[in-house]
């Protein structure tokens, strides 16, 4: 009884299935790699959500008052006020991945707060209040609090970069990609992933849309609001 030989393969059709399992390969390689990019934005987006109630919160049992960022944050230090990261871990438990982009290369805070105008104001470390935020003329949710700050300006470890880190924006020549953009937290307590700094529309400042004006900044006299520092 004569048997059937077996079906295979020449060596042209296995090179042509090869071909064009490559040729898929590459297809779907980069639209996974953007999926996982996007994926990475979502959860710093996600990040900058939690950091944001956190800092409502914590204000709320401060009388008004958000965390002063004062010098690096030392997020392991037992008992230790320095830095609004480290305060948000004393008084709100803040685990410290949330402060780390899932993009970040190498730095354990990805994120900073804008405190520029409240230490311009008193010349020493300062934060905001809710109440300084609810006054502004530019808008509590177009003012930013919380930024993502990717640019490499900073020492490692330095997590108080005020509004400097606008050079963190990917339109900005030598600034490095992340996820088409970098996520932002507003004083109105909102959060968004934006691609650059539009100063027609958010803002560094209580009084102004404006981008940074660094030591040149001085207050409105018809915003300014004298008070201390009740801590």
């Amino acid at each position: 009884m004569r048997t059937q030989k077996a079906a295979s393969f020449t060596l042209i059709e296995l090179l042509v299935v090869i071909a064009i399992i490559a040729i898929l390969a590459g297809m779907i390689m980069p639209a996974l790699g953007h999926a996982r990019a996007v994926a990475r934005g979502s959860q710093c987006l996600g990040n900058q959500k939690q950091i944001a109630l956190m800092l409502g919160l914590y204000a709320d049992d401060r009388k008004g008052w958000y965390p002063v960022p004062v010098g690096v944050a030392y997020y392991e230090e037992s008992g230790s006020k320095v830095g609004w990261i480290n305060q948000l871990k004393l008084v709100k438990i803040a685990e410290k991945k949330v402060f780390r982009c899932p993009d970040e290369p190498k730095r354990d805070f990805s994120y900073s707060l804008n405190v520029h105008e409240p230490y311009m104001r008193v010349r020493r470390w300062n934060s905001w209040t809710m109440a300084r935020l609810a006054q502004s003329k530019s808008g509590p949710a177009s003012m930013i609090l919380v930024e993502e700050s990717p640019f490499d300006l900073f020492t490692d470890g330095d997590c108080d970069q005020d509004n400097y880190t606008q050079n963190s924006s990917p339109d900005v020549a030598g600034a490095p990609e992340r996820h088409s953009g970098f996520t932002l937290s507003f004083a109105d307590g909102h959060c968004a992933k934006v691609k650059h700094y539009d100063f027609e529309a958010i803002t560094y400042y209580t009084d102004r849309f404006s981008g940074w004006l660094g030591a040149t900044w001085t207050p409105d006299p018809a915003v300014t609001v004298k008070h201390s520092d009740i801590r």
